[in-house]
Formats: C-alpha cells, structure tokens, sequence
C-alpha cells in the first residue's frame, strides 16, 4: 500500500493497539485509531476517533489503505464490508491460539472462546481483501495482560505463587512490542496475504520456569504452594490450573523467519516488560 495512506488501528487503545500504533508513528505512517473511549494522554500522532465495535462502524468517508484488527477477533466480521467500502486493499487480525488450545476444554466458556475464533478467521478468509491473521499466544509487555501481568501481581502480593502440578507445560510469551512488528511489516506484504500465522516469543520454556522468571524481575525469592485440589475445580479455573501442565507451543518460527525479525527473550527488559510497576 502506499505509505500515504492512513492505517486504520481497530482496538487503538489495548496492549496490542498501542503498540501497533507506536511502531506506525515510529515509520511515520499517518494512522487512523479506534476504541471506544479514546485516550486523552496517549496519541502517538494518529487520528482517534471513538467507536463501539459491537455496533455499526461509521468511518466519516474516509478513505483507508490497510487495517490491524487488534481487539477481540469476533468483532471484525461485521465490519468487513465498510473496511472494504473504506478501500481497505490489506487487513492484518489479530486472532488467538486460544481457538486450539479451548477447542476441547472442559470449559464450556472456552470452547465457546474457540468456536468464535474459528468463526471470526473463516469469515476473514472469505472476505474480499487481501488479509493475513495473526494468532499470538501469552501476550505480555505493557503490563495489561491477564496472565503474565496477574502472576506479577499476585507473587509481590502474597510473595508465593499456586501452581496445581510441576508445571511442566511448556510456554511461549511473546512481547506485544514484537506481534506490532510483525503485523506493521505485514501490510506492506502481500506475498504472504491468505496465510494464518501461529506466533508465539522468542523462548519456549516451562510455566513453572516462566513464573520463577517473574519472581527474579520482582526480585522476590521463588516460593510455590502446591494445590494439589486446584486441578479438579470445575469450569474455566480447573481448565486453566490444568492447562499448567499442558504443551501450548504453536509457532514454530516460520513468520520471524520470513519476515526477517526476531522476537526477543522473556522479560528481557525486566521489570519495564510488566508495565514498569
């Protein structure tokens, strides 16, 4: 696409938004940003405007050159249309490899999670632009995410951390940072529009070692508490103390390598990678 074209941001303010939008200010690409309630400190030169992805999108008539889905990945497909009436030629979705790792949970929760992303990538892949979707897992950086940043909170909190077995399942967390990279060299590709990419960091490792990194950037001496019981509750929290123990290793480096970029280590920036708290 041509670097005069605005590129639309959906879900501007998130972890994933924000770092998208700053890799596009640092490239100097002019940027269109959404989200419901847009920041009045956070700018990073794009033009916010402020919109409900539950409800029709209205884009004022402005003409847009690519697009980065980076909010929940069933809120796209009812916006498809307008993107393309928009001129959107290149699309970028953010989806999760949460679709393959709850599509057989006991979690009626998370099968449901499951099936609206497979629902939401189907209908991104029979749209009439040229896309590529984008599955991370385990998102950290900005000190916004639900499970690297929670464990942070809860080990300075209580100064242990629970884990149901050994916690042998292995991990990939991947910096919000590194998937902007990848997703902003993206909509100037369009070899490799109609793919789907499993995207995960630059270091795979256990969960157990994962959390004993978080105690050494906190500085805290590792302590566990083994809950032996954790892994027999019902619904979504069995299903994630039991997930501690399971492989949820999807990439396999294929987009790093043919994009050129290289993810970086987990916290290798210490404590500023759990948002500087």
């Amino acid at each position: 696409m041509s670097g005069d074209d605005p590129v639309l941001v959906l879900g501007g303010s998130g972890q994933l938004g924000l770092s998208v939008l700053k890799r596009l200010a640092d490239a100097g690409r002019p940027t269109i940003a959404l989200c419901r309630h847009p920041p009045s400190d956070i700018a990073f030169g794009a033009e916010w405007l402020a919109a409900d992805l539950t409800g029709p999108l209205d884009l004022g008539g402005r003409h847009i050159g690519a697009a980065i889905h980076a909010s929940s990945a069933w809120l796209l497909p009812a916006h498809l249309a307008t993107l393309r009436a928009a001129g959107v030629r290149r699309l970028v979705c953010f989806s999760s490899t949460s679709m393959l790792a709850k599509v057989n949970s006991p979690s009626v929760a998370e099968r449901n999670t499951a099936a609206r992303l497979a629902a939401a990538e189907k209908a991104v892949a029979e749209a009439p632009i040229a896309w590529t979707v984008l599955r991370p897992t385990l998102i950290y950086g900005l000190g916004r995410d639900r499970n690297v940043t929670a464990a942070a909170h809860f080990i300075r909190r209580w100064r242990f951390f629970p884990l149901a077995g050994p916690g042998k399942g292995l991990r990939q967390p991947v910096h919000a940072d590194d998937l902007a990279a990848a997703a902003v060299r993206l909509i100037d590709d369009d070899t490799r529009a109609g793919r789907v990419f499993n995207i995960g960091g630059g270091e795979t490792m256990t969960y157990r070692a994962m959390i004993e990194r978080i105690f050494a950037v906190l500085a805290i001496k590792p302590r566990f508490l083994r809950l032996a019981a954790l892994g027999a509750l019902p619904g979504a929290t069995g299903a994630m103390a039991r997930r501690m123990e399971q492989d949820l290793v999807f990439d396999h480096g294929e987009v790093w390598h043919e994009l050129g970029l290289a993810p970086r280590t987990f916290l290798s920036s210490g404590i500023s990678d759990l948002g500087g708290s």
